[in-house]
């Protein structure tokens, strides 16, 4: 009698599981469809620059200095105006969204390093969530 327990007890946690592993192959196909949008962007291009400091003007007017050894990875994206929008991702995991009038790289400043940092310029319908573990 307890085998066919164990052997119900295991259906029933596989039937439990089986709405959170379709769940995470929608989000993946939604993710492989946003990126092949991205690749059609006439807009889209995607490099490494090596660079010491990111400097933006904010929607405010300020500006603002990242160093580059702090930055994962850089989205630039324009939208259906023209405007300019940029996604960071920090090494921390941290993440930014931000509205920005423009925006420099800095390559060499004292005391600081170039660091390679991976940029992809799309339109805004390339936006990149990415991935938070």
């Amino acid at each position: 009698m307890k085998p066919f327990l164990k052997m119900l007890a295991a259906c029933g946690c596989l039937a439990a599981l089986m709405p959170l592993l379709s769940m995470q192959d929608s989000q993946q196909d939604a993710g492989a469809k946003s990126n092949q949008l991205a690749k059609n962007d006439p807009f889209y291009q995607e490099s490494t620059w090596s660079f010491t400091i990111l400097q933006y003007t904010n929607s405010r007017g300020d500006l603002v200095e990242i160093p580059a050894r702090n930055i994962t990875k850089l989205w630039l994206l324009k939208d259906e105006d023209g405007d300019l929008r940029m996604e960071v991702l920090y090494q921390n995991r941290d993440y930014s969204s931000l509205a920005i009038r423009d925006f420099s790289l800095i390559r060499s400043a004292p005391a600081a390093t170039a660091v390679d940092v991976p940029i992809v310029r799309t339109s805004i319908n390339g936006m990149t969530f990415p991935e938070m573990k």
